[in-house]
C-alpha cells in the first residue's frame, strides 16, 4: 500500500492532512497519537468504510498498484478481502445469537470457494495459530461464552480467513490483561512474516516489540518515523 499526501475531510473541515507512508509485506506501522485526533478514522479510511459524508483525497493511495479512490461499489468487497480492519472492541460485533462455527461457515461461504466439508479443517488451522486448544468447543461456543482475549483473538481469526495481505488493528490489544497483552502481541509478530500489519495502539511495548515504522498524528500535523527515530526522540 502506498499513501501519500491523504486528507480526509468532514463536511469542508479538514480532520487529517498529508498522511504519507509505504508498506510492504513484512512490516508494521505502528499509528499513534492521543485519544480523538483521528486514529481510528485513519483505520477506516483506508479501506473505505467512512461514509459519504467524509471526503477523501490524495495524490497517491494504491493498493498493489490499484488507486483505490476509484474502486468501484462491487471491487471494494474483492480489496476489502485483502486489506482486513479488525474495529477497536471488534468482539463486541460477534453476532450474540450465532456460535462461532456459524459465523466463520457464513464468512467462509461469502469470501471463499470452500465447500461446506473443508470449513470446519480450514479455520481450525487458524484457531491453532492463534493459540486456542479445544478447537471442538471454541467451534460450537457463542461469543457471550467467551473471555475478552478470547473473543478478541477470534476477531482476528475472522479477518484471516480469507488470506489477506494487510491486517489494519485498531487497538486491538487495549484492556486486556497483561498474559493476553503478551499472547495478541506474539501473534502479531507471527502474521507480520507474512502479511503487512498497521496497528493503531496507545501500547508502547507494542510499538517496540513489532513496528518499523511509527506514524505520529498530532493535533495539526503528522510524522513519519523509522522505529530508531521514534526511540532517539523518546529518549532525548
Amino acid at each position: 500500500m502506498r499513501v501519500k499526501n491523504l486528507n480526509i475531510s468532514f463536511k469542508n473541515k479538514i480532520l487529517l492532512k498529508n498522511i504519507s507512508f509505504e508498506l510492504k509485506k513484512g512490516q508494521a506501522l505502528a499509528v499513534l497519537g492521543e485519544s480523538g485526533v483521528g486514529k481510528s478514522l485513519l483505520s477506516k479510511a483506508l479501506v473505505r468504510l467512512l461514509d459519504s459524508k467524509f471526503s477523501l483525497t490524495a495524490d497517491e493511495f494504491s493498493f498493489n498498484g490499484v488507486e483505490i479512490l476509484k474502486l468501484k461499489k462491487n471491487q471494494l468487497r474483492e480489496f476489502r478481502s485483502k486489506v482486513a480492519l479488525v474495529l477497536q472492541d471488534s468482539e463486541l460485533s460477534l453476532y450474540p445469537y450465532m456460535d462461532i462455527g456459524k459465523l466463520c461457515s457464513f464468512i467462509l461461504k461469502t469470501h471463499t470457494n470452500l465447500n461446506q466439508k473443508e470449513y470446519k479443517k480450514y479455520v481450525f488451522s487458524y484457531f491453532e495459530k492463534l493459540g486456542f486448544e479445544n478447537l471442538d468447543l471454541l467451534w460450537h461456543s457463542y461469543p457471550h461464552e467467551l473471555s475478552v482475549g478470547m473473543a478478541r483473538r477470534v476477531s482476528l481469526a475472522l479477518a484471516l480467513l480469507h488470506k489477506p495481505e494487510i491486517l489494519i488493528c485498531d487497538e486491538v490489544n487495549a484492556s486486556l490483561d497483561e498474559k493476553n497483552n503478551q499472547k495478541i502481541i506474539q501473534i502479531l509478530k507471527e502474521l507480520k512474516k507474512d502479511i503487512a500489519l498497521v496497528c493503531i495502539t496507545h501500547d508502547l511495548h507494542l510499538v517496540h516489540f513489532l513496528a518499523d515504522e511509527i506514524l505520529l498524528i498530532e493535533k495539526d500535523k503528522t510524522k513519519l518515523y523509522t522505529l530508531d527515530q521514534f526511540l532517539g526522540n523518546m529518549n532525548a
